[in-house]
């Protein structure tokens, strides 16, 4: 059921659903912008789509996403993004960062055997993504500087893993210690980012400097 109504879902609402949503664009060009109700419609169709994945057994984010995937662009889809932007980063993200952290049950590493694996989990991560990076940069040529700052930024975790955590959790895929113990390494992971971001930018690492690429205008 999950499987083939996903499929099913996914490339309806890629190839009809797509199409159909195209009149909401037409719509939003006429008016200059994207109207109130065509943005009540579109959150109510977010709403749908997400009540649809989790009733088939899928989790609710894989509808949102798909969804998104299948909305116009470029116009719509930007302004979108810029009405729904300061809603989301303002407000639902700290709820859901709350949400993970009401979650995370670090009474339950009571043992030092535990705060062990912690730490084990920790350096593996920071090595197979830091590394890893940083290697497959250095062996296409990137400078010492660049491929530092590329296995820095793909060892940030961040958002991605709390949903993939808490989709564990909630179905049962993984215990209140193991969840706590990767809450532990996703957080540690992505606070380390910007101090070692820091200390490449001012030449402490290694002597090579990262080009700037002007930002797109």
């Amino acid at each position: 059921m999950a499987i083939g109504g996903g499929a099913a879902y996914a490339v309806l609402t890629l190839t009809v659903g797509r199409h159909w949503l195209c009149s909401l664009e037409r719509i939003s060009e006429r008016q200059g912008k994207v109207t109130p109700v065509v943005m009540s419609f579109v959150i109510l169709l977010l709403m749908c789509s997400s009540w649809l994945t989790d009733a088939i057994g899928i989790y609710s984010i894989f509808g949102a996403f798909i969804l998104g995937c299948a909305m116009p662009r470029p116009l719509f889809a930007r302004e979108l993004v810029s009405q729904l932007g300061p809603l989301t980063s303002g407000v639902l993200v700290p709820l859901f960062f709350v949400y993970s952290g009401l979650n995370t049950q670090l009474g339950s590493l009571n043992t030092p055997s535990l705060w062990g694996v912690a730490v084990i989990v920790l350096a593996v991560s920071c090595f197979g993504k830091g590394f890893g990076c940083w290697s497959a940069a250095r062996i296409i040529g990137e400078d010492q500087r660049s491929s530092l700052g590329i296995g820095i930024l793909m060892n940030a975790r961040g958002l991605m893993e709390l949903i993939i955590l808490n989709i564990g959790l909630d179905r049962d895929l993984i215990t209140p210690s193991l969840f706590s113990i990767m809450v532990v390494m996703a957080i540690v992971t992505t606070l380390m980012t910007t101090p070692l971001l820091e200390l490449i930018r001012c030449g402490r690492f290694c002597r090579y400097e990262i080009p700037v690429v002007p930002p797109a205008r």
